[in-house]
């Protein structure tokens, strides 16, 4: 289902980019997505809350790195329980210096996620799919965490159908991105291998047939930006 050129990325490689990019991260977000990734992030919350027959205690947020899509969340509503989970310490560490609240914050690879089976009454994940060394097997291990009846809410980069935005999201993504991304973070590696999964990664259709597979159902999907980002919510 991958691009020709998309290769499961180095857990290692990703954990070391994240820890070193992490300070300038959510600036450097904002500044790539021209200031859109907060909307998303907000926008991609209401939505999934406002379903009038949802009403979840639970909330993970896996890949959660510095807690801005949790927050979303948590700035919403009151939560039983609420956790979120990365494999880089030093993005986690910013997370609990700047998101308020009573979250957990759990250093693991969410390959292998130390929850029981129907844990959770929503699982999010923001920017994360890319890093998935196995998808069918992170879905899976989504799917078993989530509570029957639970939703699945994934917002990610994608790449956009044809037309002006396509147009100017290849050259960007490739040239643009990692070149402003050397100059803000001093990280051109980083920014490459961020511009590089979005293009040769899968479509949303093919993440949705994949989810499909993995016992998810109920699809809703919202495309941001002429398809530059998407929302996929689903249901167990």
């Amino acid at each position: 289902m991958k691009g020709p050129c998309y290769s499961a990325p180095d857990k290692t490689f990703i954990r070391n980019t994240f820890d070193s990019i992490s300070q300038r991260y959510d600036l450097l977000n904002q500044i790539l997505s021209f200031g859109m990734s907060e909307a998303w992030r907000e926008r991609s919350a209401d939505m999934v809350l406002g379903e009038a027959d949802f009403f979840p205690k639970t909330i993970l947020d896996l890949g959660c790195g510095t807690g801005k899509f949790l927050e979303c969340f948590m700035k919403r509503r009151a939560w039983k329980q609420a956790v979120g989970l990365d494999f880089s310490s030093e993005m986690l560490k910013k997370a609990r210096e700047t998101v308020a609240g009573n979250a957990v914050w759990l250093e693991q690879d969410f390959d292998r996620m130390p929850f029981l089976e129907s844990s959770f009454d929503l699982v999010i994940s923001a920017f994360t799919l890319r890093s998935a060394g196995n998808l069918d097997i992170f879905l899976k291990e989504v799917h078993r965490v989530l509570a029957d009846g639970g939703r699945v809410a994934f917002l990610d980069l994608t790449r956009p159908g044809k037309g002006v935005a396509a147009l100017f999201f290849y050259p960007y993504l490739r040239r643009i991105l990692p070149a402003l991304g050397w100059i803000i973070s001093g990280d051109r590696k980083a920014y490459r291998f961020l511009a590089d999964s979005v293009c040769y990664f899968q479509t949303s259709d093919h993440t949705v047939k994949a989810m499909e597979t993995a016992g998810f159902r109920n699809f809703q999907l919202k495309r941001f930006a002429f398809g530059a980002a998407t929302l996929i919510i689903a249901a167990k």
